[in-house]
């Protein structure tokens, strides 16, 4: 939309007891040359009951949000381009025009990471978009970093911070929307692909139905965020629901950087890296762990692993690597611990997918079965009584912070 200065406008608001629609017409004073976050002023003069209400022009074109109602002649709005980065920097909706690494680091500074963002100050886990309380590559944060455990990032070594940041050109985001509401939101990991695509690896909790063991939602699409921020569409290729797995596709897409699955099953404890990333602002995040041999895991799945790495549900899907850089593992949450499917199982899972045209399983029992992402209406039959389910924890309320973040004030008139 072409930006007019002093175009006319109009406030809009509805009573609430009588249902009736109220407008007042004005003049838009935003200048060309105004920032985003700046004030703008219109002289549209609405009743307290149209604080919230839109500001439209006369083409019906949304302008902004009215946010208070004086007896000036003049009431000031939220222009529409700082709620539409707003809502992108938070992942509430996709928008599809770009938004730039300033205008990011602006709302950044004003409204904080997206893990740290909470009303009134109040604390929640199990949030979709939780940054890793102990990022190995996030450094401390002064007067913001309240969540975040500050020793973490001195306490790494230089090698695990490197190898960790290494990752970011295999480790994408990906998100889950019906319509323009996110559904759900984790982490992936390039794996070897044909030629016309690239293919990730994540979790089939992207595309599964809330509670089921064994129905994926037909109604969603998939978009992936890349390195730089950049989104794309996703494909949904295969899945397996007994062991939650998926593999998502960008057609066109060339050379990314894949890594390596290998057949050799975990044995022995050793030192891990769990990668995540976030899809609201795509921030790539680390974690050090243990893997712990021979403790299992909550989930029905007996085939998990264990490790100590304390992530978030953020870094649902994503990759366990070893202090050599080989993946040892798909990550999946709990609250209390971090089970991961072995890198053998998921080779095995990838062994069975037959390179026809198809991409139909030639081999192996029903539950180690990739089907083809065409038939959501079949999934039924597969591991509808006997199949593992996956659980995840719902976001809980903690209590208010100790240090309650700064919040802007919005005066009513008297």
């Amino acid at each position: 939309m072409q930006f007019e200065p002093y175009r006319k406008v109009a406030a809009l608001w509805r009573y609430y007891d009588s249902g009736e629609l109220k407008t007042r017409s004005g003049v838009d004073l935003a200048s060309v040359f105004a920032r985003t976050d700046e004030r703008m002023l219109s002289t549209c003069r609405i009743h307290e009951v149209g604080i919230g209400g839109p500001l439209v022009d006369f083409d019906g074109n949304f302008v902004g949000m009215n946010y208070s109602g004086t007896k000036e002649r003049k009431t000031p709005y939220v222009r529409r381009p700082s709620i539409r980065e707003f809502m992108w920097f938070r992942g509430m909706v996709s928008v599809k025009e770009e938004v730039d690494e300033a205008a990011s680091a602006r709302i950044k500074i004003r409204f904080g990471d997206p893990g740290l963002l909470m009303a009134a100050g109040r604390q929640y886990i199990n949030l979709l978009d939780d940054m890793f309380k102990k990022d190995i590559l996030r450094k401390p944060l002064g007067g913001f970093g309240l969540e975040m455990d500050r020793s973490a990032y001195s306490l790494a070594s230089e090698s695990s911070k490197h190898l960790a940041s290494e990752m970011d050109r295999s480790v994408v985001s990906l998100a889950s929307f019906n319509g323009f509401a996110k559904k759900f939101s984790c982490t992936g990991v390039f794996i070897k692909s044909k030629k016309c695509s690239a293919t990730i690896l994540t979790s089939a909790s992207l595309v599964r139905v809330p509670g089921s063991a064994h129905m994926i939602d037909d109604n969603l699409w998939i978009e992936v965020c890349l390195t730089g921020g950049f989104r794309v569409v996703g494909i949904l290729n295969c899945y397996n629901l007994h062991y939650n797995v998926a593999l998502v596709d960008i057609m066109g897409f060339w050379h990314p950087r894949t890594i390596k699955i290998h057949g050799h099953p975990v044995t022995s404890s050793m030192d891990v890296i769990a990668v995540g990333s976030l899809f609201a602002c795509r921030k790539l995040m680390a974690v050090e762990g243990k893997v712990l041999i021979g403790k299992q895991s909550k989930l029905d799945c007996k085939e998990l692993c264990v490790s100590t790495c304390v992530i978030t549900k953020a870094g649902i899907g994503g990759p366990l690597i070893d202090n050599d850089g080989n993946f040892v593992g798909m990550n999946f949450y709990d609250e209390e611990e971090t089970p991961f499917l072995p890198r053998d199982v998921i080779h095995r899972l990838l062994l069975n997918l037959r390179a026809g045209a198809d991409d139909t399983i030639v081999e192996g029992l029903e539950n180690r079965w990739l089907l083809p992402g065409g038939t959501h209406g079949n999934s039924e039959t597969i591991a509808a009584i006997y199949g593992n389910k996956w659980p995840l924890p719902e976001p809980r309320f903690l209590g208010y912070r100790d240090i309650p973040l700064p919040l802007q004030k919005w005066p009513l008139p008297r």
